[in-house]
């Protein structure tokens, strides 16, 4: 037991000492970083004003049916930051590797003594604390300029949903990290997740809107039950389903992603050792 948890400090700290080295390249380039805080911020906002032309203002009837709110604004917004989780998981943490190549330290790095998916742990920490901020400074702002209308008391039963929520996308992203190690331009399987999870996931619409087979295919992503449980904590979104349901989903599909993210790591890392193809450009 002893040496185990040993080994766990040991991990941390590798996880730790990535998260701190990736901080330190984004704050060496300030434009680039300020950039990247505004970018979030100029993409929601024609969500929000198409939203407000074409119902006519800023409560919608039709919402309030579906979901038993109709502030648009609120709605939308709320759906609008989890893109930046998934970003974290398809392209942030899927990249981490192809990123290393470009640096020409990736063999530096993957001689450190830990497993491979440490080093990946400790980009998924830096981008759930990069993506973090920049949520936060998304919402300040859109805050400020439409006044959001969220029950406070459900901030903190949202951030454990959050939580709960990044341990599945932190398996997803383990697995595209992986996959860049053999197709290199990993951006062909993260753009065609994203474009279907988007869809798929109740961003700026309810569930309900989707064909009855795209609702079946939504339950199996952790993001439709993160939003919309984030969703009824602060603005009272009627999902169809109990809050304790979908924290128990939640928790399967988080042991099911992190478990297939993990195996899919090993497999890939051992072919890729066995062929020698990781400097592979």
């Amino acid at each position: 037991m002893k040496q185990f948890i040993k080994q766990m400090k040991h991990y941390a700290r590798a996880v730790w000492a990535e998260n701190i080295k990736e901080w330190k390249v984004e704050l060496t380039y300030k434009p680039d970083f300020i950039r990247g805080l505004i970018d979030p911020l100029v993409y929601a906002l024609p969500y929000l004003l198409y939203g407000i032309a074409l119902v006519g203002g800023r409560n919608s009837k039709t919402l309030q049916g579906l979901v038993g709110s109709g502030d648009i604004i609120t709605f939308v917004t709320l759906g609008y930051v989890f893109i930046g989780f998934l970003n974290m998981a398809l392209w942030a943490m899927g990249f981490s590797l192809r990123k290393e190549q470009y640096w020409g330290t990736l063999e530096s790095v993957f001689a450190a003594p830990v497993p491979r998916w440490v080093f990946a742990m400790g980009m998924a920490a830096h981008s759930t604390l990069h993506q973090g901020l920049m949520i936060s400074v998304q919402l300040l702002v859109i805050n400020l300029i439409f006044k959001l209308t969220i029950n406070p008391a459900g901030i903190l039963p949202s951030l454990l949903v959050v939580a709960v929520m990044l341990i599945a996308l932190y398996g997803l992203g383990m697995m595209i990290a992986s996959v860049t190690l053999v197709l290199k331009q990993g951006q062909l399987v993260s753009e065609a997740l994203s474009g279907i999870m988007m869809i798929i996931t109740p961003i700026a619409y309810p569930l309900a809107v989707l064909p009855l087979f795209l609702r079946k295919a939504a339950m199996f992503i952790p993001t439709t039950y993160g939003i919309m449980t984030v969703r009824h904590f602060l603005m009272g979104e009627n999902m169809g389903f109990s809050v304790a349901t979908s924290f128990f989903r939640l928790a399967l599909l988080g042991i099911a992603w992190v478990t297939f993210g993990i195996i899919i790591f090993e497999i890939i890392d051992q072919r890729t050792r066995r062929t020698g193809t990781i400097s592979h450009y």
